[in-house]
């Protein structure tokens, strides 16, 4: 993955668990604070192109569901879908 690429993640979801904060759970904040945390190590530590195995993915993606089902507002919308 390109470095400005998840660079930009991360600053999305920095800004998302700031503006967001009040509407997550504890234990998606806490989550979220660790995909956070691990991002920010793999930006320290590559060069242009980092290196994301298989199973960070899988746990980047799995914390922003979980950040995207508990926001009120989005759970709404996928409700009327599936109705």
């Amino acid at each position: 993955m390109k470095y400005e690429t998840l660079k930009e993640c991360l600053e999305t979801l920095i800004q998302v668990r700031a503006l967001k904060h009040n509407e997550l759970g504890p234990s998606v904040t806490a989550e979220l604070d660790v995909v956070i945390a691990k991002i920010t190590f793999l930006l320290d530590t590559a060069d242009q192109t980092v290196v994301v195995d298989r199973r960070q993915t899988e746990r980047i993606l799995a914390a922003i569901g979980r950040v995207a089902v508990s926001l009120d507002w989005i759970h709404q919308i996928g409700k009327r879908f599936l109705e």
